[in-house]
This record gives C-alpha cells, structure tokens and sequence, in this order.
C-alpha cells in the first residue's frame, strides 16, 4: 500500500488527519508531521527523513504550501527518497486519495486522484439565489 506522509506549519496536518480519519476511519499507512515553532529547518529535514525511511515504496507527500520549511525539506530529500510531494493539501484532496487508495494503487494514480480538480475544494457558496436553504451532505459513515 501507498505510504502518505503529511507535513506543514504547526498541527495543520495533524488536524486534518484527525479530520481525515473522523470522515474516512482509521487510515493504516498515513502519518504527520508538524514542523513545530522554533524547530530548526534541520532537525525538522531529519523527523521527515526518518519517516521517509520507513517506507518501502515509492511513496506520497502531502504538504501545506510551496516554498516553506516543510515544503523545502521534502523537496531537499527528493534526490534520496523515491516519493510525490503534492503542495495545498486539503482536506477533499485527502478524502478522494484514502477513499480510492487500496493495496494495489500506484503512486502516480494516487498523484492524479489528489490533482483532479473536483478536490481543489473552493468554490463561492450562495444559498440565498438558489431560494431558501440548501445543503450538501457529504457522510462516509455508514450511521
């Protein structure tokens, strides 16, 4: 199976694989990895390479956004690690990934699932022109 690792800025990656597992259930091979306040680019480059390590596989990483910490870490290991780095994680991306993953999945079809533009996951919402009170319901759970 695909490993997933999440990384970003303080508990965001955290959260959303709480989030993750609160919409999708416990999801094996799926971890985080937050860059604390403070914590030094290094010691942070060295957590994701231990993670990284652990992997048997080509693998995914999920990152908050291009051009920090997180992000300049993953991709400093690039040249080691045999892994995707996805950037603008979200939750939607997530769920579509975890959902659609099984043991046989590739990477790169992984890539394409979290790349599709229905998981980008922004749109304007106006319930008031569409006349009176609308919603959608989006529930994994079988309850």
């Amino acid at each position: 199976m695909v490993d997933i690792l999440l990384i970003s800025h303080g508990p965001f990656c955290e959260g959303l694989l709480a989030s993750l597992q609160m919409i999708a259930g416990p999801q094996e091979h799926v971890e985080a990895l937050s860059l604390k306040e403070g914590q030094a680019p290094d010691d942070y480059r060295d957590q994701i390479e231990a993670k990284l390590k652990t992997f048997k596989t080509k693998s995914l990483v999920f990152c908050d956004i291009k051009g920090g910490t997180p992000y300049n870490s993953a991709g400093f290991l690039k040249s080691k690690y045999d892994f995707n780095l996805i950037t603008g994680m979200n939750l939607p991306m997530l769920i579509s990934v975890v959902t659609t993953r099984t043991e046989n999945s590739t990477v790169d079809e992984l890539t394409n699932t979290a790349l599709m533009n229905e998981n980008k996951g922004i749109e304007l919402i106006n319930l008031s022109s569409q006349g009176g009170h609308k919603h959608a319901k989006l529930s994994l759970n079988k309850d």
